[in-house]
């Protein structure tokens, strides 16, 4: 019956997997326009800098204590009806945080940005099972690589629109345009097509119940998810050295940090725009190839010092960095049996945030104890260990295809 009405609001001919990369879009920027604007809140308040960051980590803590749950979700429930739970709720909690009184906004806003948290991962890791299940091999990549595309765009724009938006809007009124998006999305996700969950694909029992043990049987996998976790010690690094680089490495204040940043948002977004027409050429070359290129670059850039060819440099780094991440995760997602895409969904979707902390915490230690030099220094050689020592002989890519 639900089905039949979700059928009346959108006609089949609607009913489009294309519509993922506009879900993840605004997903993604109504999401971060508010916890951007929650961690200036309470940094501002609290003049504490440790507190801020920690607001921007609460979307990632609830799906790393609930990682087999996530599984079993992925597993057992199709695709777009997840989606459309996740983003229903989230319209439901944000409402509810909107008519939060004034004194208990800001504990109920972090306690939202927690679950939302939960559910926004619900519905990324759900669409590329859906992406999965219903675009045609020789055009997975191209859908995954457009959906990445489409995230980071969001994520772009709700940072970039803060600054402005908080000129007239305090915290209620960011909630409420949020709420605005989940409106849109919650829609949206009415319009896309019906695909077997990720344990059901090709006759799997509906019970199952995937774990990352089925992971540990590939040895391809295995090694692509070795290089895949570089990409998580590069964003940790990320992390630290938008801040160090410019005031360490190039003597700058606050005024250079703020245009590092900025340099450093459009050079990711470059990359993803970038690793889209080069999708067809990134698997002629060995796997391997794009976890190694990106470190010249990037040694480079803190041994020049220099503040114009230091910028470019790293800007090259970033470029290079992100199109890995579309490399490796559309392999991942590629390689994947449909006994195992559930297992390689919930690995990234969970254990990446994990590593990104982690790397956070030590490259940082190292940073502080030994300078930005040693840092990268010991990125680059962490680069180069992990990538030697995942030795798997993997084969050419079967869903290179670009049509």
């Amino acid at each position: 019956m639900e089905r039949e009405r979700a059928g009346q609001w959108f006609p089949p001919v609607r009913r489009s997997p294309h519509l993922i990369p506009v879900v993840l879009f605004i997903n993604a920027g109504g999401s971060y326009l508010v916890l951007v604007r929650l961690s200036a809140q309470v940094g501002s308040a609290t003049g504490s800098g440790l507190l801020a960051g920690a607001v921007l980590t609460t979307p990632w803590l609830l799906a790393l204590m609930l990682t087999r749950p996530l599984s079993r979700l992925l597993g057992r429930h199709s695709p777009d009806r997840l989606i459309q739970v996740a983003e229903a709720l989230s319209l439901a909690l944000t409402l509810a945080a909107a008519a939060a009184p004034g004194r208990a906004l800001v504990v109920i806003t972090i306690a939202l940005m927690l679950v939302r948290g939960y559910l926004q991962t619900v519905t990324q890791s759900a669409a590329s099972i859906l992406l999965r299940g219903t675009i045609a091999p020789g055009r997975l990549n191209r859908a995954n690589t457009i959906a990445e595309i489409g995230r980071l765009t969001g994520l772009s724009v709700g940072a970039a629109l803060t600054g402005p938006v908080g000129a007239v809007l305090s915290l209620r009124g960011f909630i409420v345009v949020n709420a605005a998006t989940l409106a849109v999305t919650a829609l949206l996700a009415r319009a896309l097509p019906s695909a077997p969950a990720g344990a059901r694909a090709d006759g799997a029992s509906p019970d199952a119940s995937p774990s990352l043990r089925v992971l540990l049987d590939s040895l391809g996998l295995r090694a692509l998810l070795a290089r895949f976790l570089l990409v998580a010690f590069w964003q940790g690094f990320h992390t630290i050295a938008v801040t160090v680089i410019p005031r360490a490495v190039l003597g700058g204040g606050t005024g250079l940090v703020g245009v590092f940043v900025a340099m450093s948002a459009v050079a990711i977004f470059a990359g993803s725009l970038a690793a889209w027409p080069v999708q067809r050429y990134l698997g002629r070359l060995p796997s391997a190839t794009w976890a190694l290129v990106p470190m010249p670059p990037l040694l480079a850039a803190v041994l020049v010092a220099q503040v114009v060819p230091t910028f470019v440099l790293y800007a090259i780094f970033l470029v290079l960095f992100e199109v890995a991440y579309v490399y490796y995760n559309n392999r991942l997602l590629a390689e994947a049996t449909p006994a195992e895409v559930t297992a390689v969904v919930t690995f990234r979707a969970t254990v990446l945030p994990a590593a990104i902390m982690i790397s956070i915490l030590g490259i940082g230690a190292v940073s502080d104890l030994a300078g930005p030099v040693t840092a990268v220094i010991v990125v680059v050689a962490g680069t180069v260990l992990v990538t030697a020592g995942s030795t798997a002989d993997l084969a050419p890519h079967r869903l290179l295809s670009w049509r």
